[in-house]
């Protein structure tokens, strides 16, 4: 029995030496480093002219109010887009965010479409080589349905530009409602 109670405290014995001995191989953990993030050129040079309050009355379609302003630091651009139509006081059609994607060299957005829906829209912000500005949209609703968007800004003068608000559809794209394909928009300075 004695025998028996020696090996068993030996197999003990060396069970809790080896979690110890092996804690004491293991260099220490490095101290956690945070590094602050490296300050880039604003991205954003060639979508500043759309900041500001933009009004516009589409042909067959609603009054629209787009308001595009800087988020902290110019990091990002808050979009909203309100409508009326028939003298109705403004409601919100859509509103979110635009961010800088430095993979794409785009910026991807999404906003919360009309707010309370369920729906959103998301997609890329690009650059063309003639400077418009042109907003890919992946338009999805609550209920899952999918839908494809494209939105156009070409500068016109400093408080002026023309957008295009177009659907794709199974032959191509087309108008959003009747005039959407060339509405004339106006900066109002506060």
């Amino acid at each position: 029995m004695p025998r028996f109670n020696i090996t068993l405290a030996a197999i003990v014995a060396v069970a809790l030496c080896g979690p110890a001995r092996a804690q004491e191989a293991r260099s220490p953990a490095p101290a956690m480093r945070v590094e602050a993030p490296a300050i880039i050129a604003n991205p954003y040079g060639p979508y500043e002219f759309l900041i500001g309050d933009w009004y516009s009355q589409a042909a067959g379609g609603p009054a629209i109010h787009q308001n595009f302003r800087w988020g902290t630091r110019q990091s990002f651009i808050y979009y909203t887009t309100s409508t009326s139509m028939n003298g109705a006081p403004e409601a919100v059609h859509f509103e979110g965010m635009m961010v800088w994607n430095g993979q794409s060299r785009e910026l991807d957005y999404v906003v919360a479409l009309e707010p309370g829906s369920g729906g959103q829209e998301r997609g890329t912000v690009h650059v063309e080589p003639d400077g418009s500005v042109v907003r890919e949209v992946i338009m999805t609703g609550a209920n899952g349905r999918v839908a494809h968007f494209r939105q156009t800004f070409r500068r016109t003068g400093p408080d002026t530009a023309m957008t295009s608000l177009m659907r794709q559809t199974a032959t191509g794209w087309e108008p959003n409602f009747p005039g959407s394909d060339n509405i004339v928009m106006t900066r109002r300075r506060s």
